[in-house]
């Protein structure tokens, strides 16, 4: 983790195009079939002067909780503050391949998130008891879903509780808040990102900084063909699907601050 203090506005703008230039962009992957991998979280911003209090901060965290199918599997983190920007009481991911099935499946997870650094936006600091992505490779294709239990982000706006992917709240110019992104790459992988905060910049008022927090991400190939059977192309929809639709595994479940819940963040219900 680096971390380092910038002491004028010249230095932070410097600092700033370094330090975005060499991000990787959360959706970037290079995943073959069998592949997956998943991490907790991570951030990479410069924020401006004044911000959290700090006199100009630039912080690039790297993947926290990282694991893959190459290894290792699974990995963890308590009580982890993302220098002020997050913190959380836990932070979980896991990927596994199946050899005999050829299915690839990545999940992450964050218990107990804050988000001091959407306060002065926010009105108050934004919580959320559960943030988690997963992803899934089968002989079907690859799909991925996010869940966000107890999500409060005040002033900057609430979400249904059944919305598709890619939903954005934010201040325009100020910072860019992805819901469940889902980003398809060329090699046929698929990246579910639970929430994605992106700072950026400018000089309008109320201005955080430049930069990413991605929080739950998980990454997975297409699945690979088991042992002595034979791959069958999957065919393609003749039609595509209306504007604004989602199909099942691709939807966000947002559970309200309040409601009753299981130990995993999903909803009781009675039997």
């Amino acid at each position: 983790m680096r971390v380092s203090a910038l002491r004028s506005a010249g230095v932070a703008g410097l600092a700033a195009t370094a330090l975005l230039a060499a991000a990787t962009p959360a959706g970037a992957a290079t995943t073959g079939p069998g592949d997956g991998s998943a991490y907790g979280a991570s951030a990479t911003v410069s924020l401006l002067p004044g911000v959290l209090g700090a006199p100009g901060l630039t912080v690039d965290t790297g993947r926290l909780a990282s694991s893959s199918t190459g290894g290792p599997t699974s990995a963890s983190v308590v009580d982890a503050p993302l220098k002020g920007l997050v913190t959380a009481k836990a932070i979980t991911s896991s990927a596994k391949h199946d050899s005999t099935s050829g299915e690839v499946a990545a999940t992450a997870s964050i218990v107990d998130a804050a988000l001091p650094v959407l306060a002065p936006l926010a009105g108050r600091t934004p919580t959320a008891r559960v943030i988690s992505a997963r992803c899934t490779g089968t002989a079907d294709g690859v799909t991925g879903s996010s869940e966000l239990a107890g999500l409060d982000l005040g002033r900057l706006g609430s979400l249904p509780v059944g919305t598709g992917p890619n939903r954005e709240l934010g201040v325009p110019g100020v910072v860019r808040v992805i819901v469940n992104e889902q980003v398809r790459h060329a090699d046929g992988s698929l990246t579910v990102n639970a929430l994605h905060i992106k700072l950026l910049g400018g000089a309008v008022t109320g201005a955080l900084g430049n930069g990413d927090v991605v929080l739950a991400s998980a990454t997975c190939g297409k699945a690979t063909t088991p042992r002595g059977e034979t791959s069958t192309p999957t065919p393609a929809p003749t039609q595509a699907p209306p504007a604004g639709a989602a199909s099942g595994g691709g939807q966000v479940r947002v559970i309200p601050v309040g409601a009753p819940q299981t130990g995993d963040g999903s909803l009781a219900t009675d039997r």
